[in-house]
């Protein structure tokens, strides 16, 4: 910052003092040879500089400490580090106010040893003239240059997550304010320095055909000078405001295509930096939402979350007509009272994975595990024709994933697995159930109960599958099935209509 600084207040001075200005008038001998003006020269403009210096090393203190303490890798404060950020966004104005004061200090001192001395009031009037003119153009260059290094050296390093507008007592950058400085920069002041140069030369010079001549050539000297800055300020203010612009459509076509990973480097405090700030939050929440929907298809079937999080599963609940399934493994309680619980985990996760295979493959969707249990529906969320046929097909895959699943245990020296399934077909509420706390979709309704009553009843019959007489009459697809004794169930007082396979 500090070399950028440098760097502005000499251009600015060549532009002034070794440009087109010193070909409209060059100073008097006696003002040159003057003791007064050379001892104040050799002392007044290194004081201002070294004055500016000093003060810019007094200022990034806290930003030279903070840079020092990550080097080392000691531990920063909370408050360091917000101090360091908030001096270094605001560094840029420091030094520019700075040197618009040494600049205005340079006009009233030059000012007034031209009126000590006694050289006029032409003189007086160019003093405060070239020290002004060359503030002015030290700021605005050291406006865009300061920023330039702020925006590619320093922020990347200080806000690598972004988040620059968070920052509290800071002064912010808008585009209108960097417009404005370009507008300044390219036409008002050339405009008033031409205008001025014309006044003096024409106020100095009787002859007119002389007057023009001169004019003519620090009028190509001047416009020399300030197109080329121009174009060098234009192309600053171009590359400050399209990259972070490319930079931003770059992302969002990265999200687009559904890569929430990519983000925006954040290198400023204005609209385009809280565009970015907002683009990056965006990404991130949506990143969240994935891996919320992943992990939710964990615990639920991936379906139901995805319906969830879309909000097209009612809260209030719909009537539905499905069929439920249970699946409940035979002497559960046995087994884990024989092996480790790592190994039943481990036996329980196998058969789970599966069963729910199975159940998947046949449109079904699994809404939870209740201990050794499998609780399905088939027709829900989702509605599904046949889905009296879909459950039974998921059951004999069930009954067939078994055989796999007790080879596979028998390699392992454990013992087969049993299980038993009851289906039955009706109407249910599907809703959202839950307390403030924890929801979970479900199914609510007399057909669940007889489901569960269904499933019961395959230890009675140690048979694997039974479905009831509602299920049997929704079938499309063949099967040779056996009806059973009619049995009571509880909770009903008429016996249930009940079928196995053969």
């Amino acid at each position: 910052m500090l070399a950028a600084n440098f760097l502005a207040n000499f251009i600015a001075i060549f532009i002034v003092l070794r440009g087109f200005l010193r070909i409209a008038e060059k100073w008097p001998d006696q003002m040159l040879t003057n003791p007064i003006i050379v001892w104040t020269n050799m002392i007044f403009t290194p004081a201002t500089f070294i004055f500016v210096w000093v003060m810019t090393l007094y200022y990034e203190r806290p930003i030279r400490t903070y840079l020092n303490d990550r080097f080392r890798n000691r531990k920063v404060s909370d408050d360091l580090e917000n101090k360091a950020r908030q001096r270094l966004l605001n560094e840029p104005f420091i030094l520019i106010a700075l040197d618009l004061s040494m600049w205005v200090l340079s006009a009233v001192v030059w000012a007034t040893l031209c009126w000590v001395t006694g050289s006029g009031s032409n003189w007086i009037q160019r003093a405060l003239y070239m020290s002004l003119s060359t503030g002015f153009i030290t700021v605005t260059l050291a406006f865009f240059l300061l920023e330039h290094v702020l925006e590619r050296r320093l922020v990347p390093f200080f806000f690598p997550e972004g988040g620059l507008s968070a920052v509290p007592k800071t002064i912010r950058i808008r585009i209108s304010t960097r417009l404005v400085a370009l507008l300044f920069a390219c036409n008002l002041i050339p405009l008033l320095s031409i205008l001025q140069i014309f006044h003096r030369i024409v106020g100095n010079n009787q002859d007119s055909s002389v007057a023009l001549n001169l004019f003519s050539s620090v009028l190509l000297a001047s416009s020399f000078v300030f197109i080329l800055a121009g174009i060098c300020l234009t192309l600053l203010v171009n590359r400050s405001l399209t990259l972070p612009f490319g930079e931003i459509i770059k992302t969002l076509q990265e999200v687009k295509k559904g890569n929430f990973k990519e983000k925006i480097q954040v290198t400023r405090n204005d609209e385009i930096g809280y565009t970015g700030d907002v683009i990056n939050e965006m990404s991130h929440g949506l990143e969240e939402r994935e891996v919320i929907k992943d992990t939710f298809g964990k615990y639920v079937d991936k379906e139901v979350g995805v319906e969830i999080l879309s909000g097209k599963i009612p809260f209030d609940g719909e009537k539905k007509d499905v069929t439920i399934l249970f699946a409940d493994l035979r002497d559960f309680t046995r087994l884990t009272e024989s092996i480790e619980p790592k190994e039943m985990v481990y036996i329980l996760n196998n058969y789970f994975a599966e069963m729910t295979e199975a159940v998947q493959q046949h449109s079904g969707t699994i809404l939870r595990y209740v201990g050794d249990e499998i609780y399905a529906v088939f027709g829900a969320p989702f509605s599904l024709n046949h889905h009296q046929s879909h459950a039974v097909e998921a059951a004999l895959e069930m009954n067939r994933r078994l055989v796999f699943v007790n080879k596979e245990l028998k390699k392992q020296n454990y013992g087969p697995l049993k299980h038993g399934i009851g289906i039955h077909s009706g109407s249910v509420i599907a809703a959202i159930i839950g307390g403030r706390d924890r929801l979970s979709y479900d199914m609510v309704g007399d057909t669940v109960n007889l489901a569960s009553r269904i499933q019961n009843l395959t230890k009675k019959f140690s048979i694997d599958i039974l479905i009831s007489g509602t299920t049997k009459a929704g079938l499309n697809t063949g099967h040779s099935l056996i009806k059973l004794t009619k049995t009571k169930v509880k909770g009903r007082k008429e016996p249930v209509e009940i079928y196995r396979f053969t």
